[in-house]
Parts: C-alpha cells; structure tokens; sequence
C-alpha cells in the first residue's frame, strides 16, 4: 500500500511538474536553458535540506553515479520543456512512453537482457502508435517534437539505469540519503550552469554585435537579461524547490518500496492526469488549452495500450526472476 501510493505520487507529481513547466515557458516566455538551470539549482537545495547522513565509502560510491544522473536529468529536462515549444503537455506524455522501447534496447546494450517473448507484442505496438502519432502531427513541427522527445527519452532512460545500478551496488541507502546525494550534485551542476551562462551573458554585452566569426555560436547563448529575468528565476525556483525535488523524493520512495511492475502500473494515468492539469491552467491562460481530437485520444490510447500489455503478458517461469527495473520512468 505505501509503495502504491509513492508510486501514484510521483505520477501526479510528473504530470504537475511538466504542465508547470510548460505553462512558465508560454506564460512567461523565459529562456529555457537558464530556466533548467534554475530548476535543477533550486532541487538541489530543497534535496539537501531533507539529506540524511551516509557513510563515507556509500558516498564515493553514490557521488560517481549521482553525477551521471544528474547530466541525464538535466538533459531530459532542457530537451523535453523544449517538446513543448511544439507540443501539448499531455502529447508529450503520450509519446514519451517511447522510452519504454528505448529501455529494452539499453537494457541489451548494457546488460544483454532479451525481452521476454510477450514483451514483443507491447514494444510493437508502442513504436507503431508512436510512429503514428508524430505522423499526424503538423510537418512544420513533427521533425524537432520528434528529435527532443527522443533525446529526452534516452536521458531518462539513462538516468533510470543508474537508478537501478546504485540501487544494485549499495540497497541499503535510504531515500533520504539517496535525496542528499542527488542534492549534492544537482545543486553544484545547476550553480555551475547559471554561473557560466552569466559569464556567457556578460562576455556577449562586452563584446556587443562583433562577435568574431569563431564566435558566433555565442549568439544562441542567454543574454544578461534572460539570465536576470525575475520571471525566469522565481518560477523556477518555485517549480524546481517545490515539485521537482518532490518529484525525486517520490521517485526514489516509489522505487523502493514498490515493484516496477505496479510503478509502471500507475504511470499509465500519466497522460489523463496531465491533461486534467493542463485543462485547469488553460483557464489561467487558454495558450495551455490541449486541443485533441478524436484521432489524438485513438492513438494515445494505442501507445498506453502497449505499456498494459508488457505489463500483463505472462512470461516463462524459467526468466521470471529477470527484473524489468530498467523500466523506471
């Protein structure tokens, strides 16, 4: 029962935080990078206020993984609030479930894990209702949707891999302790960001328009008064201190006291919670208004399908204790 309600937290938490998300960047019209600076910044302080102490050879051990996970989270997170630059919120948590086709092949790649034989049939259908999804959508934005939602995908895949690597090396860990390591990192990695963007931003108000040639790269850089911008830095702050160290809390509680199969489970109401929230912002600004039509709810119901499907076929007793926790989020 616990492990079914951090399980269902979290999912509540991730469609909260990716509707806030969206609604900062329409809303407010912030630069995104300094915006995921100032998230992943913001998670790291609220994280190390609720850290919990760990033994010196658990934190090595922890610090070298967490920095990886922290790269990933960063990466998942600029990449997939970019997909909303194109796309609904509740689109993106459609097609994000692609990351479940991502993880089998990762899972290969790093572990040599060959899907059961039932998990096929899930796996086909996703990446069918995937490719069928993003075809629907207009041209103009169907090639970037695709390409961020793919790298945000990996990155989150990447990202539970480690999860499962340090839940392997060191299962003793408690929530909080994990919640200070990520702490430690995310706060160093989103300081270091904001730190060098203004540094960018400053150099690029000296130097003005003439940027030598080897240079130019700098202009898709923040300027100084998107790296100050009020609106940028309190709603992330807020999002970032509030839902995403929340969302990391739940995340690591739910992967603990709870199989990944029931985790999975739950994450199918993602896209209907998040298109709750999202109807629920669009009277605050109707720019948030998800307008899906009947081909939408087909399709999308054809990916989740497929999630369900890899949940409840039944696989051969001699590979039932091969774990499928590579499929976190």
């Amino acid at each position: 029962m616990k492990g079914s309600a951090y399980a269902l937290g979290t999912v509540i938490i991730w469609s909260l935080l990716g509707v806030v998300n969206r609604y900062c960047i329409l809303k407010f019209d912030v630069n995104i990078i300094v915006f995921t600076s100032f998230l992943v910044f913001s998670a790291g302080v609220a994280l190390l206020l609720i850290r919990q102490q760990v033994a010196p050879e658990s934190w090595k051990s922890g610090v070298r993984y967490s920095w990886l996970y922290t790269i990933m989270q960063i990466t998942k997170s600029f990449f997939m609030i970019s997909t909303y630059l194109y796309i609904t919120t509740t689109e993106t948590s459609i097609l994000i479930n692609i990351e479940v086709v991502i993880s089998y092949l990762l899972a290969y790649l790093f572990f040599k894990r060959i899907p059961h034989r039932g998990d096929y049939w899930g796996i086909l259908v996703i990446s069918g209702g995937f490719i069928l999804f993003i075809y629907s959508l207009s041209p103009s934005i169907r090639i970037p949707a695709v390409v961020l939602l793919l790298i945000a995908a990996t990155a989150s895949c990447i990202r539970s891999i480690v999860v499962e690597e340090t839940t392997l090396k060191n299962p003793d860990t408690t929530v909080r302790q994990k919640c200070g390591i990520s702490g430690f990192t995310m706060f160093i990695a989103g300081l270091a960001l904001i730190i060098f963007f203004f540094f960018i931003a400053i150099l690029k108000f000296v130097i003005g328009s003439n940027l030598p040639a080897i240079f130019s790269f700098l202009h898709y850089l923040p300027t100084i008064s998107d790296v100050l911008n009020p609106a940028t830095i309190i709603s992330a702050c807020i999002a970032g201190f509030f839902i995403n160290a929340a969302s990391v809390y739940f995340f690591y509680a739910a992967l603990k006291w709870t199989k990944t199969e029931t985790f999975m489970a739950f994450r199918v109401f993602q896209p209907a919670l998040t298109y709750s929230f999202e109807l629920f912002a669009a009277g605050f600004y109707t720019a948030m208004k998800p307008n899906l039509d009947i081909k939408d709810y087909l399709l999308g119901g054809f990916i989740l399908f497929g999630s369900v499907l890899i949940l409840v076929m039944p696989t051969k007793a001699t590979i039932n204790a091969r774990s499928k926790s590579f499929i976190t989020e």
